[in-house]
């Protein structure tokens, strides 16, 4: 259930702040800003937000589920989206929903950084070799742009999701980020922050894939729909 609750609404907060602070920071490119920065700096913005928000409260929630084991009793601590919410309210504080704040605003901000930039730049690349730079890009190549940029961000933005993962787990061992991170580097070594990239791989790349290609469909069709509109009223005035 915590995964169903956060899917849509993350996935709509990441194409929003796409919209939203891309075009921002372009107007500044080239005069404040490098080349080619808008869409990194969209994609910090964007995780910033989304883990405030949202993103750090239902990931500590899905973390206690997938983490809760059968006690002596044949029973488990924690029962639906709801009653863990409130259980950890209730013994821990409200503040507790937010354990892993820190390293959830890295991940989600380098992720996004990365995402963003990588779809752009690989998808710069298909229309540079289209015969016709300015036709619209096939389906096909929004996918490819969207799964390869999400490959890149399963293996870079590993660290800070596994660090994530270790301070919301209900038996955690760290008093802050930085002591997870220091002990981690110290008693397991550095592969350890790359733990599950290959799984993350085979999650995250297929929805890239899905997503860009149907937020550039809809965001075409969206654009197609009010320039009729527009001339439409222009025609009727």
């Amino acid at each position: 259930m915590p995964v169903l609750c956060i899917v849509g609404p993350r996935v709509s907060l990441q194409y929003m702040g796409l919209a939203l602070y891309k075009p921002l920071f372009e107007k500044l490119e080239g005069s404040v800003l490098p080349a080619h920065s808008s869409a990194g700096l969209a994609g910090v913005c964007t995780g910033i937000t989304q883990a405030v928000t949202l993103v750090t409260p239902l990931e500590m929630i899905k973390v206690r589920q997938q983490t809760d084991m059968i006690n002596g009793s044949h029973q488990r601590k924690y029962h639906g989206l709801i009653n863990t919410a409130s259980t950890i309210i209730r013994q821990e504080g409200f503040f507790a929903l937010y354990n892993g704040l820190l390293a959830t605003v890295a991940r989600q901000s380098w992720g996004l950084l990365v995402k963003f930039t990588g779809y752009v730049e690989i998808k710069s690349l298909f229309e540079k070799a289209s015969a016709d730079p300015t036709a619209p890009l096939a389906p096909w190549k929004h996918m490819v742009s969207g799964g390869m940029a999400n490959v890149i961000v399963a293996v870079l933005n590993s660290p800070p999701d596994v660090v994530k993962t270790r301070m919301q787990d209900d038996g955690r061992l760290y008093r802050s980020t930085w002591d997870c991170i220091k002990s981690m580097a110290k008693n397991e070594g550095f592969t350890s922050f790359f733990r599950g990239s290959w799984l993350r791989i085979i999650r995250i790349a297929p929805g890239g894939a899905i997503q860009f290609a149907a937020y550039e469909q809809c965001l075409a069709w969206i654009n197609k729909k009010s320039d009729a509109l527009k001339l439409q009223a222009k025609n009727y005035s």
